[in-house]
């Protein structure tokens, strides 16, 4: 039974909660969840309504938590953040039942320090959740860097031909801009960055830098 942290607790052999303090989801607003586990599950078919609609309640609302995914360990911090709020006392009876409002939560220790609850299922959501806004981030990274080589190429074909129609050679250009623009601190590519890029790709070619393997 999990009750109200009144004393220090030993961390020693407490498991590490695998997201970081430090990681959010403000943007997402929809969560995956493992519906079939949770309609097969013992918790419920014996919980009473009361205590499922507290559960999920909390369910949602470890996700605006820090780290996400948790919930801190006192009840009666519980019993305020359940929307209507429940007396404390009360929360505490419902949370010591054996299929209870804390039911398959258990204490962690985060990588700030603090001890706080944590639930299997809820931490693979969260995971899921995180690793789903990192895929997308890259596909929009990688859709914004073809589009700016794109007009890289679009520019180059007025200034050297022949770079713009060599995909290897504009991207080597694009990395040279790339770098200048991080040693400057400048935002937008300056003519002189282009023209420098361009310059030093000219002379990787001459010095035989872009020539391809001879075909066997």
């Amino acid at each position: 039974m999990i009750r109200a942290v009144q004393m220090p607790i030993d961390v020693t052999n407490l498991p590490e909660y695998p997201i970081s303090a430090s990681v959010r989801l403000d943007s997402h607003e929809f969560i995956a969840w493992e519906f079939r586990r949770f309609l097969q599950s013992e918790f419920r078919w014996n919980a009473e309504h009361e205590v499922k609609s507290i559960w999920f309640d909390l369910v949602q609302q470890a996700h605006e938590q820090t780290p996400v995914g948790t919930l801190p360990m006192d009840h009666a911090r519980l019993a305020r953040m359940v929307q209507p709020a429940v007396q404390p006392l009360h929360f505490s009876a419902l949370a010591n039942r054996e299929n209870g409002v804390l039911y398959g939560w258990y204490p962690c220790v985060c990588d700030n320090g603090d001890v706080r609850l944590m639930h299997d299922t809820v931490t693979r959501v969260a995971i899921n959740a995180l690793s789903r806004r990192e895929l997308n981030a890259a596909r929009t990274d990688g859709a914004s860097t073809q589009r700016r080589l794109v007009r890289l190429a679009e520019t180059l074909a007025g200034l050297a031909p022949a770079i713009a129609m060599d995909p290897a050679q504009v991207r080597w250009v694009d990395c040279h801009i790339r770098e200048a623009m991080d040693s400057d601190g400048n935002k937008k590519r300056t003519e002189d960055q282009l023209h420098g890029a361009i310059q030093a790709c000219l002379e990787k070619v001459c010095a035989g830098f872009f020539r391809k393997p001879p075909k066997i």
